[in-house]
Parts: structure tokens; sequence; C-alpha cells
């Protein structure tokens, strides 16, 4: 249910942001003008072991056709951590020549059992990048995880000990 609505939301912030680019450039409103409707993906990936603890990843993204811009968002269900621990669900840009510093893509709190939802919000990225991610804190460094074209739906994991973008 969170999926369709973070879906529908990316979608109408696209409609609107477009919306106001042309408002902006002095161009009239769509009006009977169709605008493109983004194109939606949403994936789920199993992540690789780390330790313990298993999970599941979702990705959703959204893209205008033929953008260049797009967004995301990450969401996951761990089992096997820490008792009451925040675990995040970090990673980047494999693409940028002088990456900023790791993003949480997603974060939760495990419960007594060790097990945890973990969500984030929806990222503004560029389309055709590779983009990793990683379970922090891990029991290894660095971690094993997942790289790829999320807006895409593409991601393969990759072990522990190798750089996400090696």
């Amino acid at each position: 249910m969170e999926t369709v609505a973070l879906a529908v939301s990316v979608a109408v912030a696209l409609h609107y942001r477009t919306e106001a680019s042309r408002l902006a450039h002095g161009r009239p409103p769509a009006g009977r003008q169709l605008v493109p409707v983004p194109r939606l993906t949403t994936v789920t990936f199993r992540m690789p072991r780390d330790g313990s603890i298993a999970g599941t990843v979702l990705i959703t993204a959204a893209v205008q056709p033929g953008g260049r811009q797009a967004q995301f968002s990450v969401s996951a269900t761990i089992t096997g951590g820490r008792p009451d621990t925040v675990y995040d669900l970090t990673g980047n840009d494999c693409s940028a020549a002088n990456p900023l510093p790791d993003h949480a893509w997603a974060s939760g709190v495990t419960d007594a059992a060790g097990t945890a939802e973990l969500s984030g919000h929806a990222w503004a990225v560029t389309a055709a990048d590779a983009y990793w991610l990683a379970l922090s804190p891990s029991p290894v460094s660095p971690p094993p995880g997942l790289r790829g074209t999320f807006t895409r739906g593409t991601a393969t994991p990759f072990p522990a000990g190798q750089a996400p973008c090696g």
C-alpha cells in the first residue's frame, strides 16, 4: 500500500514540477496538452547475507520518458539483526568522480527479535547512473550489498570485502 502511495506521489510531483518549469520559462500551462506519464518501476532484491542478517530490498523509481533526472526510494525488511539497533541502508552514486558523503537511503530500528522495516524518502538522481547500497552497521567491512541502475530496476549483489562500485 505504501508503495502505491509513493508511486502516485512521485507521479504527481513530477507532473507539477513539469508545469512549474513551463511557467518559469514563460510558456503557458499545458492546458489540454498531454503530459507524459512517468515510467514507474518497482522491484525487490534479496540482500546478500551479512553475517546473521538477511533482508529484502524494495526499490521504487519514477523516470519521465526521455528524462535525465529520476526519483527513487528504498525500503527493506531485515531479520537476524541485533535487538533495538538502528540499521541504515547506506549508499551512493557510482558514477560521480567526486562523490558526496554516503546517503542513508533507508533507516529503521530492530525489535526485540532483531527484525526491522527500513524506510526512506524519494531521492532525486540522474536516471542513467549506477548506485549502490549496503547495510550499516555490518559485522564486516566493507559490507556486502547491491549495485546497479536502480531507476531501471536493475541491481546485482557484491560480496563483503569488495568496493561497492568496483
